[in-house]
Order: structure tokens, then C-alpha cells, then sequence
């Protein structure tokens, strides 16, 4: 199958591009599993490989997904939204080139007064010896005691050495992109928003700050700081395709269209591009759709056939999201979207190859599933699709996307009420464990079982300490290490041995 982003060829059964990454896909429902020994000794395969997929967070091109550039240090493994029963799964493929605009989201604000080496005339000693420190700290970060220095010297002479407020606000913002570049986002924050109190009529700090922002997918937040930037410099164009980028991840389309629209009326830029033509192009797969909305879900569909059960279906969201909430304490801030697309079309605007029946993007948020052949009411295998999308859903924005893809599924899996054993038998599970279910059934088995694993160890707690973990490290290997006493490779490693031995052929 060629991939429909890239158009790298893969194996079909694959089930991922091995070029640019996957969104992977809940498959249309299949025979239930439960994989039978075969009658002769089965020929040793190679289990689905536990491969983690690489996203750099944002996106661009017009084929491709936009997204902010900058954010250097976020590997993100692409969520996996996968078959309720394993033996499928789809995928579409996601580019993951890293978009211009963002580099100079940390800049320093231009200087307007001079803030030279001139020496200050009624200085006391020690704040003559301040005032060289902070001057030698222009072309390195400064330190937590860095910035004391500096506020002491601000409250005590800052009316009458021209240029320090500005200096000092542009320490905070450098002190600000090694934090970020360290994923500390709260504390680059604060440092931002002091260099945005000490600098008010520059937007470089709130450009900065939207970049935080977009970075810890906190939308209304981001959406807050680029506007304040754009109402600043209203020719930005950083600022103005970041404020665009958080109303597309609030499904404010339309607002973000004209935004864009007005950014390349003045000049081309290939991130604001690749951005608009994506919401043309949803724009187009979704006309004519009929909506629905709730507290923290919107759904979009066509048809009388959705209408019907456009209400159950809503209600079904709020109470999986509800024991979502309650599982792993946590609430991603914007509604997620879901849009039932008749078969063909759904395909089209997907991504995705036939055999997929859902699919959740974590580039955009957005749960996409194809309704051919609904009942008037929700079936269990539609409602079994909710949850598990909307579990991916939760795990990309408590993870912040670093979550690798047999976690994703595994958990998605979980929370559908799905067990292991029950699905596969102890003899089923005792070829996981030798390797002898092969492909992409195998994956989804081992998947599952390796998040049982993990639960076993420290439970449903300790799982969501690990999804914690990776959004703030930006690292699977480092997320595992600091909740589970041992890295990613060597906790899997642990989990087939255990596995082997409760299940031995």
C-alpha cells in the first residue's frame, strides 16, 4: 500500500508508513479474535514490531500537516487509534518535516534606548558591581540568582539607566527558551509573562509565550498570548500563524482560514500555506454537514441515517469522557471533534486505507469514523469505537503526543473493557509470547498485554504518572526510567519474560 500522505510504498499489513510516520486506525469491525493454535507447529514470525513513530508537533506543506516550528526537543510518538480486536489496523500516514517560522519565537526585543558600557555617575559599590553583571550576562543564559541581580538593580536605578527594563526582559526571554528547550514550560512561562510586564508595547515575549503555549496544547491559552502579540504588531507573521494554529485546535476553522487568508495576502509563507490548504481541504470533506454539539464534544455528520442517532452518539462521548476524566485524572481543554463520514468519503478525508474503521489525529484533534450501514440506535461496535478513539484522544494530550504506539493501543484496548486472556487463551497468548502471532495481530495482542504489564506493576496510577512523565521529558526512554525503575526497551524486555513464563508453549 503506498502511503496516502508520502506515497512511500509498505507492506498492506503493515499498518504504518516506515518513512514519515501513522495515525493509526481502529479497524471496521472484524470476526471476533481469538487466534487458534495452528494444527502443525506454526512457522516463527516476527511479533508486530513495538516501533515508536517520530513526530516533530506541528506540520506544513500542502499535503502535509502545519504545525509550529521551534519546538526542538518534542519526539512525539504518533498516536496509535487501532482495532478494538487486533487482527487490523489502518493507518494514514503523517509528514513529519519540520515547518519554517518559528526559529526567531525567542528573539529579543529589538533595543530602543542604549544600554551601554558608559559608566553611571552615583552608583554605590555593589550596585556598580550589579550593574557589570548583569551587562556581561547579554550573550549567555542567565541563572535564577542571574535574574535576582538583575530585578535588584531594575528596582533600585532602573528609572535612570535607560535601556535596562528592556535588557532585563531579554534575559527573561532567553532565560525562557532554555527552559522551554528543557520542557519546563511552566517556569518559561512565568519568565515570559515577567519580560512581557517589564516590555508591554513589544509583542517578542508574547510570540514567545504563545510558543509555550502551543507547545504544552494549552489552545485558549496560546490563542490568548498570540493575539496580544498581533494586536501589538498586527504585521507579525509568526504571530499571526500561531494565533491561527490555536483556533484550529479549538475548531474555529473558519476564524483561522481568514487569519491566514490575510498573512499571505502580504507576503507567502509555507507554514500559513500548508495550514489553509488543510482547512480547505476539511473544509470539503465536511460541507454540507449537519452539527451537534455538547459540552466538550462536537459532532458533525451527513444524513438523515446519523441524525437519528446523532444525540445517542453524543451522549455515549460525554460518558466515556467522563470515565476518562475520572481514570486518569485529566481533561484536555478543547472539544474534540467527530465526524461520521459515509464510507467513500471517509476514506478520502482520512487518509486511509479500506480497511480502516476510525481513526483519531493527534495533529488535529479530530476523531474521524465512517457510518455506512448505522443502526437507528448505538450499536456495541460503534460505542466500543468511541471510547477507544476517545482514549486516544485523552493519551495524546496527557502525553503530549510522546505516548509510542503499542502504549496508545494497548490503553485504547484496555478501556474498552478488552482483557487479554480473555480475548486470546492462555494457548493464544503463550504463542504471543514465543513470537509466533505474527504482524499486525500480533501487535495489537502484545499491545494489550503490555499495558497490562505496566498496570500490573504499578497500576492505572502508575500509567498515568508514566503518560505525565513523557509530556514533560519529551522522552519515552526517560518517562519509563523515572516511573517504572527501568527504561522502555528494558521494561518490554521484562513484560515477554514475565509473559513467557505464566504462558510457556
Amino acid at each position: 500500500m503506498d502511503c496516502p500522505r508520502c506515497g512511500h510504498p509498505n507492506d498492506e499489513a503493515a499498518g504504518e508508513c516506515i518513512r514519515c510516520g501513522v495515525v493509526f486506525a481502529r479497524a471496521a469491525r472484524p470476526p471476533r479474535p481469538r487466534p487458534a493454535p495452528p494444527p502443525a507447529p506454526a512457522p516463527a514470525g516476527s511479533g508486530a514490531a513495538a516501533a515508536r513513530i517520530i513526530l516533530a508537533i506541528v506540520v506544513v506543506g500542502v499535503t502535509a500537516v502545519v504545525a509550529i516550528r521551534g519546538w526542538r526537543n518534542a519526539s512525539a510518538g504518533r498516536p496509535a487509534a487501532g482495532a478494538r480486536s487486533a487482527p487490523v489496523t489502518s493507518a494514514a500516514a503523517v509528514d513529519t518535516a519540520p515547518p519554517e517560522g518559528l526559529g526567531a519565537g525567542f528573539d529579543a526585543a529589538p533595543s530602543v534606548e542604549a544600554f551601554d558600557a558608559a559608566p553611571v555617575r552615583g552608583l554605590d559599590a555593589d550596585s556598580a558591581r550589579d550593574l557589570a553583571h548583569v551587562k556581561a550576562l547579554a550573550h549567555r543564559v542567565p541563572s535564577d540568582a542571574d535574574l535576582e541581580i538583575a530585578e535588584r538593580l531594575l528596582a533600585r536605578h532602573g528609572a535612570n539607566l535607560p535601556g535596562l527594563q528592556q535588557h532585563v526582559a531579554n534575559l527573561y526571554v532567553r532565560a525562557a527558551r532554555a527552559d522551554h528547550d528543557a520542557h519546563r514550560q511552566a517556569r518559561a512561562a512565568t519568565r515570559l509573562e515577567r519580560a512581557a510586564a517589564l516590555i508591554p508595547d513589544r509583542p517578542e515575549p508574547w510570540v514567545a509565550l504563545s510558543v509555550v503555549r502551543l507547545d504544552a496544547s494549552q489552545w485558549s491559552e496560546a490563542e490568548a498570548a498570540a493575539r496580544r502579540a498581533v494586536e501589538l504588531d498586527p504585521q507579525n507573521p509568526q504571530a499571526t500563524l500561531h494565533l491561527a494554529w490555536a483556533l484550529y485546535r479549538q475548531d474555529r476553522n473558519r476564524e483561522a482560514a481568514a487569519l491566514l487568508d490575510e498573512l499571505l495576502a502580504i507576503r507567502e509563507d509555507a507554514s500559513a500555506r500548508g495550514l489553509r490548504e488543510r482547512i480547505r481541504k476539511q473544509g470539503r470533506d465536511e460541507a454540507g454537514m449537519a452539527e451537534h454539539r455538547a459540552a466538550h464534544f462536537t459532532l458533525r455528520f451527513e444524513g438523515d441515517e446519523a441524525a437519528d442517532i446523532g444525540h445517542e452518539i453524543l451522549q455515549a462521548l460525554e460518558r466515556h469522557r467522563a470515565t476518562l476524566v475520572s481514570t486518569l485524572d485529566h481533561e484536555p481543554e478543547a472539544p474534540i471533534a467527530v465526524i461520521l463520514f459515509s464510507r467513500e468519503a471517509y476514506y478520502d478525508a482520512a487518509g486511509a486505507p479500506r480497511w480502516s474503521g476510525g481513526v483519531f489525529d493527534s495533529i488535529d484533534g479530530r476523531i474521524r469514523i465512517p457510518i455506512g450501514g448505522l443502526d437507528r440506535s448505538l450499536t456495541p461496535d460503534m460505542d466500543e469505537t468511541l471510547v477507544h478513539e476517545v482514549t486516544h484522544a485523552f493519551v495524546a494530550d496527557l502525553s503530549k503526543t510522546v505516548c509510542p504506539r503499542d502504549v496508545h493501543e494497548g490503553l485504547a484496548q484496555y478501556m474498552e473493557g478488552k482483557r487479554s486472556e480473555e480475548a486470546f487463551g492462555a494457548r493464544g497468548l503463550a504463542f504471543l509470547a514465543a513470537g509466533r502471532i505474527p504482524g499486525v495481530q500480533g501487535f495489537y495482542a502484545g499491545a494489550l498485554s503490555f499495558v497490562e504489564h505496566l498496570i500490573a506493576e504499578r497500576g492505572m496510577g502508575g500509567l498515568r504518572e508514566l503518560l505525565v512523565a513523557m509530556g514533560e521529558t519529551r522522552s519515552e526512554e526517560a518517562a519509563f526510567e523515572q516511573v517504572y525503575g527501568r527504561g522502555a526497551t528494558a521494561q518490554r524486555k521484562a513484560w515477554i519474560e514475565r509473559l513467557r513464563q505464566r504462558y510457556p508453549l
